[in-house]
């Protein structure tokens, strides 16, 4: 099934606004098993709008419309979609006097700009809007059953949940795409993608990539494989990425965190880092007492400084030419390292140590090593008590 998505708008072509709808909703799909296999931009001219919706109808099993259903002389979207379908606009009574009840419960007269959104193409089906003043609609354009949405996104995502993911049930086989998430610190695409690009996968599993700094995230995307299929996909692409994984399915460093603690009381002595951990963990750990100020350059004397606490403690140090150091201690058993991060940015350099920070303690809450195996930080120096 080929499912594709359309975002309208000048101000979204522009770049003014931001099409956020697009990625909640292919996320959305992917929930219920869907993937979508394309997504476009066009802008306000209704000769690019009805062109595209003819073009894609020709394709497309499914065409989801997001944006131009407004009153004003801009929003041509449900215009366009009457001359790709080559029927007229008809006025819809019933979402007419709607649209005055609700202006008469505020006091005051719809305006006639208003009566445009009323219009829609003849034999479409009405979806309804609980919050705005557009309804959507969907009707059929070439061999693709289309839904136009509008596109504010708090009346688009209502639509779509409450409305349209359940007409799709009613009209489209339950979806097959399966997709798995792996979170990996400390290497590169380029390290991963020599290890990986020339292994052999399950038919029907493909293998992708996204480089979001300081992560790397791996996804196992799935079509139509059984499950056997993608727990051999899966120990495969374990065998390579497992020291340097962090999460699995979602990455919420903070959350996990707080929940490992379990109310266990966290102190954090933050200064090369430029309080980035104590920014990232407060809202989510609220037994974290945190010291932000100048601290000790090296491992050792970082770990040293904080051997007086008798809680789990962590501290990042001052940064000199030789990196950064991270300490922790549990109040007998401690470890400390110097990362050293080749980038010039100060800001990016100080935000991967304070990742690197977060992956300790988590690598001391799961009992895994506390020094992770990083081949993009070097580590300088290393020292350990008890």
């Amino acid at each position: 099934m080929i499912i594709e998505i359309i975002s309208t708008g000048d101000e979204v072509l522009t770049g003014f606004t931001v099409d956020t709808n697009s990625a909640w909703l292919c996320q959305r799909l992917l929930d219920h098993g869907w993937q979508v296999r394309r997504r476009q931009t066009v802008g306000d001219r209704m000769d690019d709008l009805v062109d595209i919706l003819r073009e894609r109808g020709r394709v497309a099993d499914i065409l989801i419309v997001n944006g131009g259903l407004g009153p004003t002389s801009d929003d041509k979207t449900t215009e366009a979609a009457a001359l790709a379908a080559e029927v007229e606009l008809e006025l819809r009574d019933e979402w007419l006097q709607l649209l005055i009840e609700r202006y008469s419960s505020r006091g005051r007269d719809m305006p006639e700009s208003n009566r445009k959104q009323a219009m829609l193409p003849a034999g479409a089906t009405l979806i309804h809007n609980p919050i705005g003043t557009a309804c959507g609609f969907h009707l059929r354009i070439g061999k693709a059953r289309c839904y136009f949405t509008p596109g504010v996104p708090s009346e688009f995502k209502q639509m779509v949940d409450e409305q349209i993911l359940p007409d799709l049930g009613t009209h489209f086989a339950a979806g097959t795409t399966e997709v798995r998430r792996y979170f990996t610190f400390g290497v590169s695409e380029s390290s991963l993608s020599d290890r990986l690009d020339t292994q052999t996968w399950p038919e029907h599993i493909d293998l992708g990539y996204r480089s979001s700094m300081p992560i790397i995230e791996l996804k196992l995307i799935s079509q139509q494989s059984q499950q056997t299929d993608f727990a051999t996909a899966e120990a495969q692409l374990l065998a390579v990425i497992s020291p340097f994984m962090v999460a699995r399915d979602e990455l919420n460093l903070p959350d996990e965190l707080a929940d490992k603690l379990a109310g266990r009381s966290l102190h954090i002595y933050e200064s090369g880092s430029a309080g980035l951990v104590l920014q990232a963990l407060a809202a989510a750990i609220p037994q974290l007492i945190g010291h932000l100020g100048w601290l000790p350059a090296s491992a050792e004397s970082l770990l040293t400084y904080i051997t007086n606490n008798q809680e789990l403690t962590m501290a990042i140090g001052s940064e000199t030419v030789h990196g950064i150091s991270i300490a922790l201690w549990d109040g007998k058993t401690g470890a400390a390292q110097t990362l050293k991060v080749g980038i010039q940015n100060p800001s990016l350099r100080k935000g991967i140590i304070a990742f690197a920070a977060q992956d300790m303690l988590r690598r001391y809450l799961n009992h895994e090593p506390l020094l992770g195996r990083y081949e993009t930080l070097m580590r300088t120096e290393e020292h350990h008590i008890g």
